[in-house]
């Protein structure tokens, strides 16, 4: 699985957060039903933004970069994303960006205009199925518009670089890689194409998503360039987008020192994940309530657990039991519905708690092992 990384001028925020949330559950799950995993992300340190910023700081824009990526280690580490296998900086692949570039130059797939590289939309008919758009509706988007192109749709994969922001040498000239052209290269390199998951927030499906299918089926020649893309929904603050233009952002940082991490990963997996959430401060406060009951009712559970009926006379409450751990398990395999599961999760241990019967160390483990997909750990309490 690839997932869209942050790119690193500032600090991410709680829309971020959320979505790293959501694919470090899907991992968890994964995992615990016996798949072989490997989680990449990109972190996106050549873009225009983190130049920007460096010159504003005054400072060297690789040190910038670098200063957002380790905060942003640090953010996953406390809100324990821990299933990300690597991190990969676009930095590091220029050499495959060209590799790729040259590739569908020389294949016909894109052209040079005086050291501008475009991809051609025309060469790849299926441009739109992701974001179920047709030729006439991606034309009326008008994206990036650029005189220099042979058809307005068609998007940039080398930008000829003559400003004062930093450039880098490539067989087409000086300049730097297009945005979409950096993530292709680091998912082929390292997954290959044809790989299984593709993962980033709906706001990415188009033009960035899009293109992405685009140049990796051209480069691979692998239909589909990926199997399954998950998109997840929006993070609003009273009614609107999260978004630093607009200046309603709450960084990730800010939150964690508000907080405590159990708290907002709780919080911010307690909607499904592809619908727009609206971030209410009021709410995080029955989510601490959620967590507290479940950390105390699991200690109540432990302590008790070796006085356990394992040969009760009461079926119904073992069939109750039985019950709810299938059906925790069918939510997470319906579109990943992490709420239902939860609030499935705290039914069960409700019921443990209430009452032992049937109640053993074996049960006690399987809810354990319930609670770590979902990334929470008593143990840590």
């Amino acid at each position: 699985m690839f997932v869209c990384g942050p790119t690193v001028y500032d600090s991410v925020h709680l829309g971020h957060a959320r979505t790293y949330l959501v694919y470090d559950v899907l991992i968890k799950y994964l995992k615990t039903m016996g798949f072989n995993t490997t989680f990449i992300v990109n972190i996106t340190d050549i873009d225009d933004k983190v130049f920007e910023k460096a010159e504003l700081e005054g400072v060297n824009f690789e040190d910038l970069a670098e200063k957002y990526t380790q905060e942003f280690i640090k953010c996953l580490a406390l809100l324990k994303i821990n299933s990300i296998d690597s991190l990969h900086k676009a930095s590091i692949y220029l050499n495959e960006i060209e590799i790729q570039i040259d590739y569908l130059v020389k294949n016909g797939y894109a052209y040079n205009v005086k050291g501008n590289i475009f991809f051609d939309i025309d060469t790849f008919p299926s441009y739109g199925i992701l974001s179920k758009q047709t030729p006439f509706e991606i034309m009326l988007r008008r994206l990036n518009p650029d005189p220099n192109k042979r058809d307005q749709r068609d998007f940039v994969l080398w930008r000829n670089w003559v400003s004062k922001y930093p450039s880098f040498q490539s067989k087409f000239g000086v300049g730097r890689p297009g945005w979409h052209i950096e993530d292709t290269a680091i998912s082929v390199s390292v997954l290959g194409g044809g790989y299984d998951i593709h993962g980033g927030g709906i706001d990415l499906i188009f033009p960035h998503h899009e293109a992405e299918i685009a140049q990796g089926e051209s480069f691979t020649d692998q239909h589909p360039f990926v199997k399954y893309w998950i998109h997840t929904g929006l993070l609003f603050i009273n009614g609107e987008k999260m978004s630093k233009s607009l200046g309603n952002v709450i960084t990730l940082k800010d939150a964690l020192n508000q907080w405590k991490p159990d708290v907002l990963r709780f919080y911010l997996l307690s909607q499904h994940y592809r619908k727009t959430f609206d971030f209410n401060i009021n709410e995080i406060n029955n989510s601490q309530n959620k967590l507290n009951f479940i950390y105390a009712a699991i200690i109540r559970i432990r302590k008790k657990v070796n006085n356990a009926i394992e040969n009760s006379d009461e079926p119904n409450k073992i069939l109750q039991i039985q019950y709810y751990i299938e059906t925790f398990f069918k939510a997470l395999d319906d579109d990943l519905d992490i709420p239902k599961s939860i609030s499935v999760l705290i039914d069960l241990i409700t019921l443990m708690d209430q009452n032992m019967v049937g109640v053993n160390q074996n049960l006690l483990n399987k809810i354990l092992k319930m609670l770590s997909i979902i990334g929470l750990d008593p143990l840590d309490v």
